[in-house]
């Protein structure tokens, strides 16, 4: 199955990885544990990366309708899933858990709590691809007005529909990758360059210098420096990543065990209803769904559980 793997990187697939564990993590353990090391990046590196990988000069209609097969159609899928889900479980307060699922943002609770992320990175793809023709700089006075917007505002842009107000907010970070994809050629010795963007970023977490980010709550953290430490470990992990990772067997692994995250994004909150111990209920949190994940790749199903196009093999694979 690794032959067919599509022509993708497979550094940027492993700091996806990294990054849905550090998701899952957040989640199985408790906020106090994980917050200050994992909510500064694990989630704002998908923006950075979505910029790293922006294809300039697409309309807006084709963004849209790509991003509607890899991220909305999944959205709804789940959406629908996990609400047969939580009818199983017979909460009494089940019909108001659906209607903030239907609201989604921050407003969304159990177990609807990552849905907000893929509606905003869906409109903050969006929106980016609306201001793309007009001068960089001006784009980047938008972002950057966003992002002082965010710490003023914080739940204003949290807790709207959809969390579509995030996208204001979150711009900021595609422009940060699609920055570092300019200049991606000029960086010398890249892996040192981003061990010590990783380094002094967390010892500015360490000393409490930098609080972290919590964008679903509308928590944006230390102004100007928490979007800066939350930058830099997102790039740090990308430079490094790109100079462990050579094309060849580990790259494909990457790539696939990467196709079917969106799935482990979405399904992994049902485990959180688990009375087991933080660590059971991570394994069980990655594996099931990642598994659920690569099974469904092989089918038609693919694009609607995972966001991706089903993986075909010959009759040999």
């Amino acid at each position: 199955m690794l032959e067919a793997m599509p022509n993708r990187s497979g550094a940027i697939d492993l700091v996806r990885i990294i990054a849905v564990a550090a998701i899952v993590a957040g989640h199985a353990f408790t906020r106090e544990v994980t917050a200050d090391w994992l909510y500064t990046w694990h989630v704002t590196v998908f923006f950075v990366i979505s910029g790293y990988l922006w294809k300039p000069g697409r309309s807006p209609g084709t963004e849209l309708r790509r991003r509607w097969r890899s991220l909305g159609r999944p959205y709804l899928v789940w959406f629908v899933l996990l609400t047969i889900a939580l009818l199983a479980m017979g909460f009494e307060d089940t019909p108001s858990r659906i209607l903030g699922g239907i609201y989604g943002g921050g407003v969304a609770g159990m177990p609807y709590i990552t849905l907000w992320f893929i509606s905003t990175l869906f409109f903050t793809a969006l929106l980016l691809r609306l201001i793309e023709r007009l001068p960089l700089g001006v784009q980047w006075l938008i972002g950057i007005a966003g992002a002082v917007a965010g710490w003023i505002g914080g739940t204003v842009f949290s807790d709207s529909p959809l969390g579509i107000g995030l996208a204001v907010t979150s711009l900021i970070y595609l422009l940060i990758g699609d920055g570092l994809r300019r200049i991606r050629s000029r960086i010398p010795a890249p892996a040192v360059i981003g061990i010590l963007l990783i380094a002094v970023s967390a010892a500015l977490i360490a000393t409490g210098t930098s609080s972290f980010l919590d964008m679903k709550q509308g928590e944006f953290g230390t102004p100007v420096l928490s979007l800066l430490v939350s930058a830099a470990i997102s790039i740090g992990l990308i430079l490094l990543a790109e100079s462990i990772v050579r094309p060849g067997r580990f790259s494909q692994l990457c790539t696939l065990l990467a196709l079917p995250l969106l799935t482990v994004v979405l399904m992994h909150p049902i485990f959180l209803w688990t009375p087991w111990p933080g660590w059971l209920t991570f394994i069980a949190a990655m594996l099931v769904p990642l598994l659920v994940g690569l099974m469904a790749l092989r089918t038609p199903a693919s694009p609607w559980l995972t966001g991706q196009p089903a993986v075909r093999t010959d009759s040999g694979g």
